[in-house]
């Protein structure tokens, strides 16, 4: 099954999103993993246009050919991938933000998924990790996959692109506005690593303060082989091929507080 995943060709354009100084430290494993995928054939790493130190983070791996810095004015994250889109040139397209990590070949196994089941979108699971990278816990993501997961067509982001105007949850109103207009599956596996850091867009939103809690609690040996267990545990028994939709998305004028509430 490995070797033939790795015998896909390269046709997916990865959007990396780095445009705060407190991602330094973290782009390079980032770029790292997305440039290691095997389906990986465009990256293009969105950088506030008055970065000066992409170059010294990334090292040698700003030469690598498929990637394409892209400067912008610091806008929303949603206006940022939408601007992103306009520089797509493979038929589809993954995100990643500048402080997570893919595991290997990420988009090869979902890309095999989509293939599978004629899908236009494959989410996938994710660890929590803390700000070395270091797994904590299992997340169900059972409501909506993490943006940094994301493997869709490209031309469904043409068609249905982020609102540029959502400070947050700007993953979750495309999730509610695309219901039933795009097939959506989930791949049940953990293919990324989410870290957990302080100073975040997310900082504060009640799903980033639970991530929060669970790495904290982690600092301890026992207790984190303890969560690992607990979470593995749950993930494993109650995971599926299907995202569950939440009562309360029903009502479009609570869809965001909704979304910004329930992200797992």
């Amino acid at each position: 099954m490995h070797a033939s995943l790795r015998s896909y060709s390269r046709d997916v354009t990865v959007v990396v999103t780095a445009m705060t100084y407190e991602e330094t430290i973290f782009i390079r494993e980032t770029v790292k993993a997305v440039a290691d995928d095997s389906a990986t054939a465009q990256i293009i790493l969105c950088i506030e246009d008055s970065n000066d130190w992409i170059e010294r983070a990334l090292g040698n791996l700003i030469e690598d050919p498929r990637l394409e810095v892209l400067r912008l004015k610091m806008a929303l994250p949603g206006s940022i991938r939408n601007q992103a889109l306009a520089y797509v040139r493979m038929p589809w397209i993954a995100y990643c933000d500048g402080d997570d990590i893919w595991e290997p070949d990420k988009t090869v196994i979902q890309r095999a998924l989509a293939d599978e089941t004629g899908a236009d979108f494959v989410g996938a699971d994710h660890y929590i990790a803390n700000e070395d990278g270091k797994v904590c816990a299992f997340a169900l993501a059972r409501h909506l996959p993490i943006t940094s997961s994301w493997l869709v067509r490209t031309a469904v982001m043409v068609q249905y692109p982020f609102d540029n105007t959502l400070r947050v949850a700007e993953d979750g109103d495309w999730w509610i506005r695309t219901h039933r207009r795009v097939l959506k599956v989930r791949c049940p596996k953990m293919l990324l690593r989410y870290r957990v850091r302080a100073r975040s867009a997310s900082s504060g939103t009640p799903s980033k303060e639970r991530k929060a809690l669970i790495v904290r609690l982690s600092r301890n040996r026992v207790m984190r082989q303890f969560v690992l267990l607990l979470t593995w545990s749950i993930w494993f028994f109650s995971r599926r091929k299907h995202y569950l939709w939440l009562s309360q998305w029903d009502n479009a004028s609570h869809r965001v507080e909704a979304v910004y509430t329930e992200k797992v």
